[in-house]
């Protein structure tokens, strides 16, 4: 083995930045304590090779019920916690997670009042070709799968962006994460009562309390935003229209 030191030239360099993502920092103590959502993106970045960090804000509630589900990720996340308060993920923890993995509040006594856990999970979007995601259901008596819904991840910009799944356009000015987007849709499937009930043990199972989470609320508003932008433009292109034809 040789003992010469590696010469500069030969070292891996970071590439300068290239002016499509423009640097941008978030206090991630201030952006949790005003999400629409649990997953809210911290960053505008969705794109083809984006690093997506998003928040989640969970803290006990009276009833300590929060439901519980898998998500399956072609690509795995990172989770860092940067508080917690009797809680199963620790303050300074990171992970990876497995590319299927249980979600839950990870509170210890959910109906603890001063329980809490603050953390972002950070997800790598594909530099090219299809992302697949899936929001699964599962039987909290046997663990039978009840709902799997799958679904195009692939970020806005890349070859296989369908915005179309949430009646979307390529050109929206607020991109739809769409994780979020299919956990709406996904318990919209599981709480009606006959894909609730378990095939193979008969066991009801309770309805997923999605506004907890607070999926729906932030696709409509994505939604509702996205139009208003919209709305705004063709504004603006018929005030400069009328502009360019009114007699001098």
């Amino acid at each position: 083995m040789s003992s010469e030191p590696m010469s500069i030239t030969s070292q891996r360099r970071i590439p300068p930045p290239d002016g499509a993502r423009e640097p941008m920092k978030v206090n991630v103590f201030e952006h949790a304590a005003g999400v629409a959502t649990e997953l809210q993106p911290m960053f505008p970045y969705h794109g083809p090779g984006a690093i997506v960090p998003c928040t989640a804000i969970l803290f006990g509630r009276p009833d300590g019920n929060f439901g519980h589900f898998f998500h399956m990720n072609s690509i795995e996340e990172v989770a860092v916690t940067y508080a917690s308060n009797n809680a199963m993920l620790n303050s300074g923890s990171i992970f990876a997670t497995q590319r299927v993995h249980g979600v839950n509040s990870f509170l210890r006594e959910p109906a603890d009042p001063d329980a809490f856990v603050l953390v972002t999970i950070t997800q790598h979007q594909e530099e090219d070709g299809a992302q697949d995601e899936a929001i699964i259901f599962r039987c909290r008596k046997c663990n039978a799968e009840l709902v799997h819904f799958g679904f195009n991840a692939s970020p806005p910009g890349s070859r296989t962006y369908d915005p179309a799944q949430w009646q979307g356009q390529q050109n929206d000015a607020i991109p739809m994460f769409a994780t979020i987007w299919g956990g709406v849709e996904a318990t919209e499937q599981y709480n009606q009562e006959q894909n609730r009930t378990c095939s193979a043990c008969g066991h009801v199972n309770d309805e997923h309390p999605e506004s907890v989470w607070g999926w729906k609320r932030w696709v409509d508003q994505s939604r509702v935003a996205n139009r208003a932008r919209r709305l705004m433009n063709e504004a603006v292109d018929e005030s400069l229209g009328q502009r360019e034809v009114a007699p001098s």
